[in-house]
């Protein structure tokens, strides 16, 4: 009996190493994989992860080179980029619905805000592909598969983050703009009952482009006032009221 109870032992630390080897190997590519997959779906363009890192006993995680590609009708490069994003899990919810996670921040976003011949930028057409993926109805589970969790996001930022604009299809003569992002910070996403990861995804990446096109205006606005000023008063006094309209807009 012994014996047989010494080879279960045996057999059951071989199971947990093997199921620990798994998580350890396989949990990192699968996560940058459904955000890849559930990321491109809901913004309707090409989403790529450059790496993931998560510690499961640490309750810790890291992911970097995050990419959105810009959608159809644009140039050919990304619409913005997550430097790098962290986030650290409340491990007492791992096992409870909704999954807790304390905080998340992103660090040195950078968006690329582009306007079409028609003025419909970048960020437009990514935010109508949310809101047509959030106003549809969610596909009905297949019998057996188990919902999407639940996830309650207490603290979420994006800081020190840049964007540069380009608006040359409208106005060649138009000088590309370079701004920094404010930063953009978000509490409770999700509420007391948490919402899905397309659900958060959507939420997320909506506050972001809202910043970006705030940014972009306001920035935009200061510059179209400060030529003003400078056309109106001419010489080293138009010069002198312009910098410092640039200087309150910053």
């Amino acid at each position: 009996m012994k014996r047989i109870l010494a080879v279960g032992a045996v057999v059951l630390v071989l199971a947990v190493a093997g199921i620990a080897w798994f998580l350890s190997t396989r949990l990192d590519s699968l996560v940058a994989q459904l955000i890849e997959s559930h990321g491109s779906q809901a913004t309707g363009t090409a989403v790529r992860v450059g790496s993931v890192s998560i510690d499961v006993t640490g309750g810790r995680g890291t992911i970097r080179g995050l990419r959105v590609a810009n959608p159809k009708g644009y140039s050919r490069g990304d619409a913005f980029q997550l430097g790098e994003i962290t986030l650290g899990i409340d491990l007492g919810s791992v096992r409870s619905n909704p999954i807790v996670i304390d905080e998340l921040t992103v660090s040195a976003p950078k968006a690329s805000y582009e306007v079409d011949a028609s003025g419909r930028s970048n960020f437009d057409a990514i935010k109508a592909n949310l809101d047509r993926g959030s106003s549809g109805a969610a596909p009905d589970a297949s019998e057996g598969d188990a919902p999407p969790p639940r996830i309650a996001i207490k603290r979420f930022a994006f800081q020190e983050g840049t964007v540069s604009a380009d608006f040359s299809a409208v106005d060649p003569k138009r000088q590309k703009l370079e701004a920094a992002l404010p930063s953009l910070r978000l509490q409770n996403v999700g509420g007391s009952k948490g919402g899905t990861p397309a659900e958060l995804g959507k939420t997320i990446a909506a506050a972001f482009t809202r910043a970006v096109g705030k940014t972009v205006a306001a920035n935009e606005a200061g510059r179209a006032t400060e030529k003003a000023v400078g056309d109106k008063l001419g010489g080293e006094a138009g010069k002198a009221a312009g910098d410092l309209m640039k200087k309150i807009m910053d």
